[in-house]
């Protein structure tokens, strides 16, 4: 099993971060993995994106063209994009901040109302931890468990009060989907 994946957004959502602890997840699970990050030249605002490719064969380039998952952050990276998805793949976007109730025919979109649910937690920067957790529960690309100890183990020694809050918001969007295991979501 492969799963290729593009997370794009803006500087300061946490976008890099998320490519991290996808790849470290994959890594703990004894898979193979790429992290690929790219950012603009501002820090806050500018644009921000990744790959990450989790597999249970070697992976031959971290580059990806097409992938079958596109993690999207904010319209601009939507619109940059989604048109890239093979058919058949997920699109999880944030519905808190993405207004786009047309999406393509061929693919399956879900909105995840993810910088909603961190503000409930008064932690509108973690976002980005929502979203992984949906992943989680839509996609199965990786265990739920191998994420809550990736959290634990690359969460800088500085934000070390956040990984508590960041499990929980990790809970809730994963929450959102596993329930409906099997079902159309």
């Amino acid at each position: 099993m492969e799963s290729r994946i593009i997370i794009a957004g803006s500087g300061g959502q946490g976008i890099l971060f998320l490519g991290k602890l996808i790849a470290y997840s994959g890594m703990i699970e004894g898979r193979e993995v790429t992290w690929f990050p790219s950012y603009g030249a501002e820090m806050r605002g500018g644009t921000a994106n990744c790959t990450v490719i989790v597999s249970d064969e070697m992976v031959g380039s971290p580059v990806i063209r097409n992938p079958d998952i596109l993690i999207a952050m904010n319209e601009a990276s939507y619109n940059r994009f989604s048109e890239r998805l093979l058919s058949g793949g997920i699109l999880i976007y944030d519905s808190s901040l993405i207004n786009i109730k047309n999406h393509r025919n061929d693919i399956k979109a879900i909105g995840v109302p993810a910088t909603e649910l961190s503000a409930s937690l008064k932690n509108t920067k973690s976002a980005n931890m929502v979203m992984v957790g949906a992943l989680v529960g839509l996609a199965h690309a990786l265990s739920i468990n191998s994420v809550i100890q990736a959290i634990d183990e690359i969460t800088p020694a500085r934000r070390k009060d956040s990984a508590g809050i960041n499990k929980d918001l990790v809970m809730k969007g994963y929450n959102l989907f596993e329930d409906k295991k099997g079902k159309d979501n």
